[in-house]
Formats: structure tokens, C-alpha cells, sequence
């Protein structure tokens, strides 16, 4: 059995094994069907959402707080003397039915608290501000998911167009392997010639075989994306380069839409309300409570009582909490703010290089192309001279392995300015241009 056919029913047969091993795995032909399945089922992103689900939950209980609180209640007193249960009228007639030392209650109260101190709007926005950071922060996990697949598929695609380069190769070098290998029987050739070109051979074998380690372990990290166990679809190599259009230049204003720096602010902002809310403990707070009560005795009569209270307080002394509280609070928006700048620095870096690494690829891809043509143009010459007698077979080797190298050089140059886009894409706090179009042409 040849060496190429070898490795093909070895890649089927890892591909059948991985699909048996791995039951329920998800198919997604091309990026932008993988990256939706990737939305779908990373555990980090369920977590996110989880987390801002919390959040919005914890705005509600802020604003509850409006609302103070009603409770029912029961009571049972009992004192070391005798009590008045009822009431005194006039004109006054008292019986030892109206004392017992042991009484009991039950009735309802409500407080209301009236937030003139503003403590409570303090806290309501800052728990909306991080409601808002929490939304914000499951968009960036989402992606940086993405960011994690891309880089992991645009992989597997630079794999794939070097494998195909050096199959490619493999093909070429065995008919080469036939054809000396009968010249040296007649002796036409020295056996030297084929030597040479078996030991190309068994490079090109190796190339192959650690290609295979290296798509398996994309495939495995790309599997736990999606919390599955194996990735285990094709992978379609990148026939075109992705449109100029995507490289046009934006401002540094385009950067507030990344939704990390959104979360940063919204950070900041929650800090502010909480030094607010710190400083507002100054300040006196009022509550009105309503109370209605049975009260009666074991032994005598009871009463229906209600009343309404309204309570003014103003702390005088708490052994400097509220100081510690406002430098506290203080401290902590100084870090949102040298936080939220530094954020702004970082995805102002990350689009200036992205920016040039989406140039420096196209410069890459150009680059590559020129070479492929240029190493066709050799291989043909040489592949001339060679049916004409002019040039031995390991000549003609040396022409097809620099038209390989260009060949795989052209496809990872062609792969790799695909992944700039996409971190183009990312930088700007965009999803990637194949999350929009599932399938266009194979070019995802």
C-alpha cells in the first residue's frame, strides 16, 4: 500500500472513530455556522448570562427598598406585676378584669422609609450601572469566544491548505520514486538519485504526521467550545481574500461600542452612586410605620389598637463607619476610573495593531501569491528539461518542493489574513464578518 494511501484511510479512519467517540457532536461546515453554535453552547457565555440574569434580579431588590416592608405578628407578655389591659373611661370603673400580667398580641405593621437622604436612589443606580457592566461583559465573553474560534478555525484551515500542499508533493514525489527506480534497474541513473528522492519522501511523511497531531488538538479545543467532546467537521480552505472594504479606517470614537469598555463605564458609574450613597449617611432619615394590634389578657379583656408613627433620625456617632465608608467608596471609584483608562488604552492598542496586521497580511497574501506564480513557472521549466533529458529527478525534486513551500506559504498567508480580518472585527467590538453570512461561496 502507498504512502499516500496509507495516510488517506488513516485520516478516514480517525474522522469515523472521532464521530463514533463523540455521539451528539455538532456540525458546523463553516465559520459562521460555528460560531452561531458557538453562541449557542459555550458554558462560559451561559455563565455570563447567568451572571447578568443575578444582576438584573439585584436591581429589582434595590428598588424594592421604595417599598419598605409589611410583617404580621404575634406576641405573648408576661410581667411580675399586674397590668392595665384595657383602656381607662370615663367615668372610670375599674375591676380587676382590666389587669392581667400575662397578656398576649398579634396584629400587622408596614414601615415605609422616606428616602430624603437619597440613600436608596444611590443604591438603585449603582445596581442598574452594574446591571448594565454585567450585560456588557457577557457581549465581550461572547466575544472573546468568538475571538477563541476564529483563531482556532483559521487553524484548522492553515492546516488543511498545508496538508493539501504537501499531499501534493507526496503525489508528485512517488511517480518520480517509480520512474528512477526503473532507470536505476537499467542503470541509466545512479542509485544515489533514488535515494535521494526516498528520503524527500519520508520528510514529507513526517510534515504530514505531525500536521495530524496539530489538527487534532484545534479540533479537541474547538470541540470544548461548543461542550462537546471532538470538533470533527471539514474544513473548507479559504479560496479568496476577505473584501478591502472590512480594512477601511475608522476614528479611535469607534472604539466606545466595544462592550468592554461599555462595562468599564458603567463600572465607573456604579462606583460614583456608591460614593453618593456613602456620603448620604450623613444626612438625617425618616420612616412612617403603621401598626394595628389585638392585645388582650389571660384573664381580662382585651383592646384593638392601631397607630401611625413618623420617626426622624440622625446618627450622631458610629465610631467612624461612615468615614471609613466615604474614603472606602473613594478609593474604589479611583480604581473604576484608572481601570476604565486603562481598558481605553489597551482597545485603542488592540485596533491600531489590528489594523496593521490586516495591512501587513495583505502585504503577506501578495507577497505569497507572487512566489506561487513564480515557483509554478520554475517547476514547469524544470519539468521540461526534465522529460527532455536535460535534468535528473532530484533536480526536478528541489523545483517541486519550492512549488510546495509556495503552495503552503500561499495558503497560510491566505488563511492568515482571514484571521486578521476577524480580529478586525473583534478590535472594533464587531462580531466577525461570517457570523453575519453563514455560508458565502466556502470563503468563511
Amino acid at each position: 500500500m502507498s504512502s499516500t494511501r496509507r495516510l488517506f484511510f488513516q485520516h478516514c479512519y480517525l474522522t469515523i472513530m472521532a464521530v463514533i467517540c463523540a455521539p451528539g457532536v455538532l456540525f458546523a461546515s463553516d465559520l459562521g455556522s460555528l460560531l452561531h453554535q458557538v453562541e449557542q453552547h459555550a458554558p462560559q457565555l451561559g455563565a455570563a448570562s447567568a451572571q447578568a440574569n443575578a444582576s438584573k434580579a439585584a436591581v429589582r431588590v434595590a428598588r424594592s427598598q421604595y417599598w419598605g416592608h409589611g410583617e404580621v405578628f404575634g406576641q405573648s407578655t408576661h410581667y411580675n406585676s399586674d397590668r392595665l389591659v384595657n383602656p381607662i373611661a370615663f367615668p372610670p370603673t375599674l375591676s380587676r378584669a382590666l389587669f392581667d400580667k400575662n397578656t398576649y398580641g398579634y396584629g400587622a405593621r408596614y414601615t415605609l422609609p422616606v428616602d430624603i437622604d437619597g440613600r436608596i436612589a444611590a443604591r438603585v443606580h449603582a445596581q442598574e450601572h452594574l446591571s448594565q457592566a454585567a450585560n456588557q461583559s457577557t457581549a465581550q465573553t461572547r466575544l472573546s469566544l468568538f475571538a477563541q474560534t476564529v483563531s482556532l478555525y483559521r487553524g484548522l484551515q492553515r492546516l488543511e491548505g498545508v496538508k493539501q500542499a504537501h499531499l501534493a508533493h507526496l503525489k508528485a514525489l512517488q511517480g518520480h520514486q517509480k520512474v528512477t527506480a526503473t532507470s536505476v534497474r537499467v542503470g541509466r541513473v545512479a542509485a544515489v538519485e533514488l535515494l535521494r528522492i526516498e528520503a524527500e519522501i519520508k520528510s514529507v511523511e513526517g510534515l504530514l504526521a505531525g500536521l495530524t497531531g496539530d489538527e487534532a488538538r484545534l479540533r479537541a479545543a474547538l470541540g470544548a467550545l461548543l461542550n462537546q467532546q471532538l470538533y470533527s467537521d471539514p474544513v473548507v480552505v479559504p479560496s479568496a481574500p476577505p473584501s478591502a472594504a472590512s480594512s477601511a479606517e475608522k476614528s479611535v470614537d469607534a472604539l466606545h461600542s466595544r462592550p468592554d469598555l461599555k462595562a468599564a463605564k458603567s463600572i465607573t458609574r456604579a462606583e460614583n452612586e456608591n460614593l453618593k450613597g456613602a456620603k448620604r449617611e450623613w444626612l438625617p432619615s425618616l420612616s412612617v410605620q403603621a401598626e394595628a394590634m389585638r392585645n388582650q389578657g389571660y384573664t381580662a379583656n382585651g383592646d384593638n389598637t392601631w397607630s401611625v408613627t413618623g420617626q426622624l433620625t440622625w446618627q450622631f456617632w458610629d465610631g467612624g463607619r461612615r468615614f471609613a465608608n466615604t474614603d472606602r467608596a473613594q478609593a474604589n471609584r479611583e480604581v473604576a476610573r484608572a481601570q476604565y483608562q486603562n481598558t481605553l488604552n489597551q482597545a485603542r492598542a488592540e485596533l491600531l495593531s489590528a489594523q496593521a496586521a490586516w495591512q501587513a497580511s495583505s502585504l503577506q497574501y501578495q507577497a505569497a501569491t507572487a512566489g506561487l506564480k513564480s515557483a509554478r513557472a520554475t517547476e514547469r521549466i524544470q519539468s521540461d528539461r526534465f522529460e527532455n533529458g536535460r535534468i535528473s529527478a532530484a533536480d526536478l525534486v528541489d523545483a517541486e518542493a519550492a512549488l510546495a513551500r509556495a503552495r503552503s506559504d500561499h495558503s497560510t498567508a491566505l488563511a492568515d489574513w482571514w484571521l486578521a480580518d476577524d480580529q478586525l472585527y473583534l478590535a472594533r467590538g464587531e462580531a466577525p464578518s461570517a457570523y453575519g453570512q453563514e455560508t458565502k461561496h466556502g470563503l468563511q
